[in-house]
């Protein structure tokens, strides 16, 4: 006689359960949240560099340097500070706009650049920048020449 084994406790359940459906909700939501996040953090880095953008012009007009026009080339600018009785070369390297003086050594004024291009327009210093993933800003600067 064969020996007949209770199936009827260990019977496999077909359907959905409750744990699946919480797991499931627990994977969406932590998609939804990611995906928010990352929007979030793509939107502050925009921001960011339009305020590093400003914060570079800041510094152009500030009357700590009070700078003055020497030569404008689409690549680099001449300038003069009367405060310091220094000649400085500004121009893009790499991917940053950095100040040099005549002797060397370099500050970074602004990074992340994909081009720059300077111009002498509405006696003003008109800069034009494109960041690398796009953004462009533009500034009109009002420095003497000199």
């Amino acid at each position: 006689m064969k020996k007949r084994s209770n199936d009827n406790h260990f019977k496999k359940r077909s359907g959905y359960l409750l744990i699946e459906s919480l797991v499931s909700l627990l994977i969406c939501v932590l998609a939804v949240w990611t995906i928010t996040v990352m929007i979030n953090y793509m939107g502050r880095a925009k921001n960011k560099q339009v305020i590093a953008f400003y914060e570079y012009i800041q510094l152009l007009e500030s009357s700590r340097y009070q700078f003055q026009i020497r030569g404008i080339h689409s690549r680099d600018v001449k300038l003069y500070s009367s405060e310091t009785q220094k000649i400085y070369h500004m121009q893009q390297y790499d991917d940053m706009i950095r100040i040099t003086g005549a002797k060397l050594g370099h500050v970074r004024l602004l990074s992340t650049i994909k081009n720059v291009n300077w111009s002498y327009d509405r006696r003003c210093l008109k800069t034009i920048v494109t960041f690398e993933n796009g953004q462009r800003c533009l500034a009109y600067s009002d420095l003497s020449t000199k």
